[in-house]
């Protein structure tokens, strides 16, 4: 089922991209070749007039070809050639891709709201500190229990889900908070800690720490210490090293103080058993600390509740997210680009297909969020200036337009080769992360030749 539904959410998000090209071609009088969804070879279709309209064997990605896309190819010169129509009408045809992406998120997004989620109520309340981790940031920083977060590094913060957003994009960042403490604000500079485990920031306030993120294993790294022990999805651990688990930070952070000494585990079982286990943490050099190779979902988020709206409400909520969600987007960008944040954060296509059919798990409502965020994300990375993305070739036909010629062929040919390379791997790096992160095939590796 998780390949299908990568299948449906890649399948719409590039049927809406690819028409956005399709429309504008035809309404600029170019002829349009083919119509695919897919690449590779042609499993079925139907032609009718100029355009083959067909389904691929490979499902991700499409392509819309039209004739004369290149001034050097066979037919360029042909009136309904894309070559031959002016720069303003080659640039609708590009940019209309990300356009109708930007557009679908627009029309999910309402929906979404009028559909409603099921969430943790404390997302929608104000950011006041319930409790304050041990030796967390938030301690060393000298925040208290009851301080109500009021900003971060200047951004307002209203709610929860605004503040937890903001700390997780900040990983080893020293920021500025702005509390409320007995009726007055306080200024506090604080290093914002990182979680391997989330593969993001942490201040030691966050609600999860208190509502109780059991330790209890959803999956184990192949070959791992755990799984060498004899510990199996479902187990909860109870105690390490002959000390209470609070919750899975706890358990988390006991294994880092190990310094890879053998020590006992004690885990509670579904059937009631509990059983005893020694285990030898092994050092993780990707996230720079002891593990055993435990993977959990043990979330206790507290009450939750269904979030719906009515039609005019949900139309100013969902433009609202809309724009969060961009703004979270270039937020990203920025901090990768300035490395300020690890590409490790980023999924690929394995995560987004484990990610689709989790949110379709969910509800409609949780499903139709991920696809209208993942199409945001689409639209603004492909209006990016990189040659081979829709904002490459719109930089092209800008410079076409100031200097009132095309770039060579043979300039174009190099900065979309060099542009498909440095995408390709990019993409090749993150699969091979989400690999390793989901199967733990770096683990098998190193137990397989003894390392």
């Amino acid at each position: 089922m998780t390949f299908i539904y990568f299948v449906i959410t890649l399948g719409i998000l590039i049927f809406i991209h690819e028409l956005g090209h399709f429309i504008m071609a035809k309404r600029a009088g170019i002829r349009v070749d083919a119509f695919s969804l897919g690449f590779g070879p042609r499993l079925i279709g139907f032609k009718k007039g100029d355009t083959d309209y067909r389904i691929s064997l490979f499902p991700i990605g499409g392509y819309v070809r039209m004739l004369g896309e290149d001034p050097t190819d066979e037919g360029a010169d042909d009136p309904q050639a894309f070559a031959q129509k002016s720069v303003w009408a080659r640039a609708k045809v590009v940019a209309f891709g990300p356009i109708m992406n930007m557009v679908l998120c627009l029309v999910l997004m309402p929906i979404v709201f009028m559909i409603g989620r099921t969430e943790p109520v404390y997302l929608h309340e104000p950011p006041v500190l319930i409790g304050i981790k041990a030796e967390s940031p938030a301690e060393v920083a000298g925040l208290m229990k009851g301080d109500k977060i009021l900003s971060i590094d200047g951004a307002e913060m209203k709610l929860w889900s605004d503040t937890i957003n903001r700390i997780l994009l900040s990983p080893g960042q020293n920021v500025s908070l702005k509390v409320m403490r007995d009726g007055e604000v306080i200024e506090k500079e604080v290093v914002v800690g990182e979680l391997p485990e989330i593969k993001g920031g942490y201040l030691g306030v966050e609600p999860v720490f208190f509502l109780g993120y059991k330790a209890e294993v959803s999956s184990l790294v192949p070959g791992g210490p755990a799984e060498k022990a004899g510990l199996k999805p479902g187990d909860l651990i109870t105690s390490y090293d002959g000390r209470a688990v609070a919750d899975f930070y706890d358990f988390s952070a006991s294994v880092n103080a190990s310094g890879g000494e053998e020590t006992s585990i004690s885990v509670s079982r579904d059937d009631g058993t509990r059983e005893n286990f020694k285990i030898q943490p092994t050092y993780s050099a990707e996230s720079g600390r002891w593990v055993v190779g435990i993977y959990t979902n043990g979330r206790n988020i507290g009450p939750q509740k269904v979030y719906r709206y009515g039609f005019v409400d949900s139309i100013i909520l969902g433009v609202k997210e809309d724009i969060k969600l961009a703004k979270l987007t270039f937020e990203v960008l920025y901090r990768l680009i300035t490395l300020k944040l690890s590409y490790k954060v980023l999924g690929g296509p394995i995560v987004i297909a484990k990610v689709s059919a989790q949110a379709a798990a969910s509800g409609l409502g949780h499903f139709l969020y991920f696809m209208a965020f993942l199409s945001l994300q689409l639209s603004i990375l492909n209006i990016l200036p990189i040659p081979v993305l829709d904002g490459g070739h719109l930089m092209f036909l800008g410079i076409e337009a100031i200097q009132r010629k095309p770039l060579s062929a043979k300039f174009r040919s190099i900065a979309n080769q060099t542009g498909f390379i440095i995408l390709m791997s990019f993409m090749v790096l993150i699969t091979l992360k989400d690999i390793d992160s989901i199967w733990g095939v770096s683990a098998w590796i190193k137990n397989t030749l003894g390392m």
